[in-house]
């Protein structure tokens, strides 16, 4: 099964020159307040973007072994090969934990009144499938080991592997709807802080670019693929490359970021050709979403590299 796995930036992404109504919105609201309350803002962004980076890790490794438990509760049969269970093993996020001194489910200051509710709710609805998941997932491993599948010709087993879909799909759901609701704001407000910085034009050009790939990601991960606006995302996406990859020459090098910055319109170039390949016959597969999101993670490095 082709799981939405949406990868979360340690970053903030801006739409800058292309923003929604309801970001350009935020910016006039920001605009008017203080530095300090941006910072506040991007704060509890990055907490929670850390946050549901360390639980999509874990849940992408329990959708790495969901079409492995599918098949032995489908087929009846306990593989030959050990199914090893370590998707949740280390230390794991618990939401009720500040992250530096941020609580999730208590925003405090950090976030405009009007959302906190829908953030939260949002927020507590992504742990709670993590929970099920990670409970579902350990049950399921009991219950292999043990064999009691042998007591109940795999009836159980395959109550927990519907749980586990089900939840995971809901934890991918619901992270990528906290994310949208906060982003707009998060980027108006890093839009706020980078207005007096000397790489303004290349760090909002690059970040505009990795928004465009954020989107690319989706469609390519959609369940059903959605070519023509694949298409349209990845013109706009070269057309800026071709733009942006020829900023500020002088100022990147005055600042030692001219070899970063390169090597992230290099990478880029790879992971168009990736889409290009890929969508030529106008379907994408699971393991072609899967290529694609390889080259979006060597992305991720070379991004945060320059930034």
């Amino acid at each position: 099964m082709k799981f939405k796995i949406l990868i979360l930036l340690a970053v903030l992404t801006i739409s800058c020159g292309k923003l929604s109504e309801k970001a350009k919105d935020a910016v006039d609201s920001i605009s008017g307040e203080n530095l300090e309350d941006s910072g506040n803002l991007i704060a509890y962004n990055n907490a929670m973007i850390d946050y549901l980076s360390d639980t999509g890790s874990k849940i992408e490794s329990a959708a790495n072994d969901y079409d492995k438990m599918r098949a032995m509760v489908t087929q009846k049969r306990k593989p030959s090969m050990s199914f090893m269970g370590h998707a949740f093993i280390g230390s794991l996020p618990d939401i009720n934990s500040n992250r530096d001194g941020i609580s999730l489910l208590k925003p405090g200051n950090n976030l405009p009144s009007d959302i906190k509710e829908k953030l939260v709710a949002s927020m507590k609805v992504t742990s709670e499938s993590f929970e099920n998941t990670k409970n579902a997932y350990a049950k399921f491993k009991k219950y292999l080991d043990l064999e009691d599948f042998k007591d109940d010709d795999w009836v159980k087993g395959k109550e927990y592997v519907d749980i586990i879909e089900k939840n995971i799909t809901s934890f991918y759901d619901q992270r990528s709807k906290a994310y949208e609701i906060i982003k707009p704001l998060a980027d108006a407000a890093e839009i706020e802080l980078l207005k007096d910085h000397p790489l303004k034009e290349v760090l909002i050009a690059s970040k505009t670019d990795l928004s465009l790939v954020d989107e690319i990601i989706d469609i390519v991960y959609a369940e059903n693929v959605d070519i023509d606006a694949l298409n349209s995302k990845y013109t706009e996406l070269e057309n800026n490359a071709k733009k942006h990859r020829v900023l500020t020459p002088e100022l990147l090098k005055e600042h030692d970021k001219e070899s970063s910055y390169k090597s992230f319109y290099e990478q880029l170039d790879d992971f168009l050709g990736e889409v290009r390949k890929y969508k030529r016959d106008g379907k994408i597969t699971e393991r072609e979403a899967d290529y694609i999101r390889r080259e979006y993670k060597y992305l991720v490095g070379d991004y945060n590299r320059f930034v």
